[in-house]
């Protein structure tokens, strides 16, 4: 998919300062009553913009992050990071470890292509915070169910869902 009001491609280190600023605010406005509104007001910008200059520095060739830029703006609009899976009982190899987009780009199929250009039609499965309808929606209309998997964050004061989507058929007994 392309939009020709955005710019979808790897980061570098110069748009790391850009990054931290719009991930806190994507946090702020995607969590607003999901998340411990403490840990929400303790986010950083400039903290989360170091995090960002260490991730894109030390990026392994498999991870796929991709942000997308407005480009009437040139405003960082969202990114995605799909990588191996973290968790020692994993239902698939891959997982969709964040997909977050500034609400003023929400409906604009943006969300959308992050996906595509990630991760495609590949198996994966991810996590997302209990109760956040929208995202949860979204990952069903791209073939992500709710496998009943759950954990608690408590750094983050959420419980979360995990979602897989999987080509494989069930074994026929």
């Amino acid at each position: 998919m392309s939009l020709p009001d955005y710019e979808i491609r790897r980061p570098t280190l110069d748009d790391a300062d850009d990054l931290g600023h719009a991930h806190v605010q994507i946090w702020r406005e995607a969590y607003d009553g999901l998340m411990d509104p403490a840990a929400l007001a303790a986010l950083d910008p400039r903290k989360r913009a170091d995090r960002w200059r260490t991730i894109i520095a030390g990026t392994p060739p498999e991870r796929r992050t991709f942000i997308a830029r407005h480009l009437p703006t040139g405003a960082v609009a969202g990114f995605v990071t799909v990588d191996v899976a973290r968790d020692d009982d994993a239902p698939t190899v891959m997982e969709l470890w964040a997909i977050n987009l500034l609400a003023a780009h929400h409906g604009t199929g943006l969300a959308q292509a992050l996906l595509d250009e990630a991760l495609g039609a590949q198996d994966a499965y991810l996590w997302v915070v209990d109760g956040n309808d929208r995202a949860q929606a979204f990952y069903r209309r791209n073939g992500f169910v709710d496998d009943g998997g759950r954990k608690r964050d408590d750094d983050l004061g959420v419980n979360e869902v995990r979602m897989t989507r999987s080509t494989r058929k069930p074994l026929q007994r």
